[in-house]
């Protein structure tokens, strides 16, 4: 009888040890927010992405440029941006990638998923050490694009990804901002969420899940608006300043659109944000978005700058929460077109219906 219960609680426990480790990890082959339907829909519509196709011919010249000290200068000083070239080939370099793995999976050629692979190991084998300052911002803000990108190409060319898993894990991850509050805390965890479903890591995900939640519960406000983000400025003074508000608007896009594509990922993987009470907190984000992108005379700090705002259309990932909560404003931009902050080729991937 003893011998019995101790082997059933020995099954018990062996079930949970599987359990537990079926949690921790998953198959980590599928794209990371595209669907194979997606892919199939565009392959039969060649005409949609000839530009697109166009650009990756002229960028297969393109060669990588890593450093191995990733340690840019900060992007505002205390009379507007600065122009490093060492960020701006990291974002250069992210879209290259990204457009390339992008044409293969569209026409299957695989020069295009050899070039994104021959950059990720040039950024992956040469980067040492990453600046905690502006150097891990723009890892934040890059660095998901390219995993989106291998994601795209992982298993192509019997490529060998390890230097890539391994920048990842040993140097990416450390950069995250997903602690922090305003837009980068979102970046933070489009780069938690996108490393986790590269590597197959749910317990990450299930993290990345709540960050986001979250978030969305402390950023957005009663009537929609991201207070942390509407009162930017274009200088070091963030938040103030005598062009107060005039990056508001545009922030508030750069927000919602890590937001969007980690919600995106996360869902694909079983954690429906959309359907949570931090999705409906996007919702609200998402129409007072669209109502100042369609009337921008009616933001805050358009009257304050003399009815200049940078951003004002920078919204392309409209295209996606058009599909989770009906908007009319949105629906409106999206069809006068000329909307910008488009790197992830969103408005083709997410046709307005």
């Amino acid at each position: 009888m003893m011998h019995n219960v101790l082997q059933k609680i020995s099954v018990t426990i062996l079930s949970l040890g599987a359990a537990v480790f079926a949690h921790a990890q998953m198959p980590s082959d599928q794209l990371l927010f595209i669907t194979p339907a997606q892919i199939q829909a565009l392959q039969q519509q060649p005409e949609r992405w000839v530009a697109l196709q166009k650009r990756c011919d002229a960028e297969l010249d393109a060669r990588a440029q890593p450093v191995a000290d990733f340690s840019p200068p900060p992007h505002y000083s205390s009379t507007g941006v600065t122009h490093d070239t060492t960020a701006k080939n990291l974002s250069s370099d992210a879209g290259i990638i990204y457009r390339a793995a992008l044409c293969y999976q569209l026409t299957t050629n695989r020069t295009y998923a050899s070039h994104a692979q021959t950059m990720i190991d040039a950024w992956s084998k040469t980067v040492k050490t990453v600046g905690k300052g502006q150097g891990a911002s723009d890892f934040n803000f890059n660095m998901p694009q390219i995993i989106i990108g291998a994601s795209l190409v992982r298993h192509v060319n019997q490529w060998d990804d390890t230097a890539f898993r391994t920048l990842l894990a040993d140097k990416a991850a450390a950069t995250t901002h997903a602690d922090k509050t305003n837009n980068h805390g979102n970046w933070g965890v489009l780069l938690d969420a996108s490393i986790a479903a590269y590597l197959g890591d749910t317990q990450q995900l299930a993290k990345a899940s709540r960050r986001w939640q979250a978030l969305m519960q402390s950023q957005v406000a009663d009537d929609g608006s991201l207070p942390l983000e509407i009162c930017r400025s274009n200088t070091s003074n963030y938040c103030g300043g005598a062009d107060k508000g005039i990056n508001g608007l545009s922030y508030t896009h750069y927000t919602l659109l890590p937001t969007t594509i980690a919600a995106e990922i996360l869902t694909l993987r079983g954690f429906d944000v959309y359907q949570s009470e931090a999705g409906r907190k996007l919702g609200l984000a998402y129409a007072r978005a669209a109502s100042w992108t369609r009337y921008p005379d009616t933001f805050p700090y358009y009257q304050s700058n003399d009815g200049k705002l940078n951003g004002i259309r920078n919204a392309a990932y409209f295209s996606i929460l058009q599909k989770h909560y009906p908007n009319p404003d949105a629906g409106t931009v999206l069809r006068e077109g000329k909307v910008g902050m488009n790197g992830l080729e969103l408005l083709m991937l997410f046709p307005a219906g």
